[in-house]
């Protein structure tokens, strides 16, 4: 929220909670305001992009939200490993964000080198493409389950390397409802599984 905020120059954030947590709609002197900084509008009201915007402002927001996320998540794993002593003691050693239709947007590169690819290759790849078939047979099982909210699905999968070989990887998905919407984003991390 405090992201949006800024990107959008509001002074008062608590004002923004109800548009973000999706319980009310913007107002036709938000939605100019915002249109007129760039925001694609009908991103913004139902998910779905115009495709009109290239604007800064859209991207901003969007990019900000999932950094959030996927901030948010790696605290999460590490106060979970504090928790229990050490028993998890190997970190995430890569991440990625897809978006509803389980598309990969990648924002660092991470994910294209744990799994040996050329830079760039993996950007907009559908996560079906890059998991062994008998595998995610249970991803998708799993990922097709009703819920609430935001989930967080643990998996461990045969992943397509860049050398056309196999990894095994332990990895967990973070399934969040997008606001105002009856669609999912999902972040998620890897590392390597033991042997």
């Amino acid at each position: 929220m405090n992201a949006f905020c800024r990107a959008a120059g509001i002074k008062y954030p608590a004002q923004m909670t109800p548009y973000l947590k999706g319980k009310c709609m913007p107002g036709k002197k938000m939605l100019m305001r915002l249109e007129n900084d760039g925001a694609d509008i009908e991103w913004l009201l139902n998910g779905y992009s115009s495709g009109t915007s290239s604007d800064q402002l859209g991207g901003t927001l969007m990019l900000s939200r999932y950094r959030m996320d996927v901030e948010r998540l790696l605290r999460e794993v590490r106060l979970h490993m504090v928790r229990h002593d050490g028993i998890y003691s190997r970190g995430i050693e890569a991440y990625a964000v897809l978006d509803s239709e389980c598309r990969i947007v990648e924002l660092t590169g991470s994910l294209e080198k744990f799994l040996l690819y050329e830079k760039n290759s993996l950007v907009e790849a559908q996560l079906r493409s890059l998991i062994h078939p008998d595998d995610y047979a249970d991803v998708e099982s799993a990922m097709s389950g009703g819920r609430i909210d935001e989930e967080i699905l643990s998996f461990n999968s045969k992943f397509v390397t860049g050398a056309g070989g196999y990894m095994q990887v332990d990895w967990s998905l973070l399934i969040k409802s997008k606001p105002m919407s009856d669609r999912n984003e999902y972040t998620m991390v890897l590392r390597k599984a033991c042997c």
